[in-house]
């Protein structure tokens, strides 16, 4: 488990990360909610712990920008505010779980371990990147929930790369694929492959890109 908390109170913080590191688990801290921002774009976690009260914005606006974003991160907030209109404001703006302050330890990592065990449920058969979903058993490819229109060779295109998202593949290893899944390919069918899934995920406005890092090959990112 990779974890994410985002708590400015530098004490508790301290205390969170010595308490994850004796449980085996990995945990980073930030301390604003620009940074955590920023982190959560580049990285995987596993689930973030957010404290509403950060210095720069409440925990449950960065939870609420995240999820525009595309991100599904399991979140659970932390904050001082557990009164009823709080956790019904924290659930309705993304949150996964509210747990109000003070709190035990082993109940903290007990909702992060239900809210992670969630995602996976949901997630099962569907790979995720932004705001675009690709269904493992029916091959459907959406955006926004809307189905994007795109030929077996694309689909097939668009697996590979989700699959490998983070590691980028060039022009052989994704030929390799490609003919691996029963494709003939010709002199330049990736790269005419590779334009018109492009060309569809932007004119259905997803936020996953098909990106070209010189020298290494090609990757699955997210705008900002």
């Amino acid at each position: 488990m990779k974890l994410l908390v985002v708590e400015d109170d530098a004490a508790l913080a301290e205390a969170l990360l010595a308490a994850f590191n004796r449980a085996d688990i990995q945990a980073e801290f930030c301390g604003t909610g620009a940074s955590a921002a920023e982190l959560l774009a580049l990285y995987a976690f596993d689930a973030a712990v957010v404290d509403r009260g950060l210095p720069d914005m409440d925990g449950l606006d960065l939870v609420r920008e995240v999820r525009r974003a595309g991100n599904r991160i399991p979140v659970v907030i932390l904050t001082a505010q557990s009164d009823v209109a709080s956790r019904i404001d924290g659930l309705d703006g993304g949150a996964d779980d509210y747990l109000g302050k003070p709190f035990l330890f082993a109940e903290l990592r007990s909702r992060l371990n239900a809210v992670i065990r969630r995602a996976e449920q949901r997630l099962t058969n569907t790979m995720l990147c932004g705001n675009f979903a690709y269904d493992l058993d029916s091959r459907v490819v959406s955006v926004d929930g809307a189905a994007v229109d795109l030929s077996p060779r694309e689909r097939t295109l668009i697996e590979v790369l989700l699959r490998s998202r983070g590691r980028p593949l060039n022009a052989a290893q994704l030929e390799d694929r490609l003919c691996a899944a029963n494709e003939v390919l010709t002199a330049n069918a990736l790269e005419v492959s590779i334009h018109r899934l492009r060309r569809k995920l932007a004119a259905a406005d997803c936020s996953a890109r098909i990106a070209w890092m010189r020298g290494l090959g090609y990757c699955l990112e997210v705008d900002a």
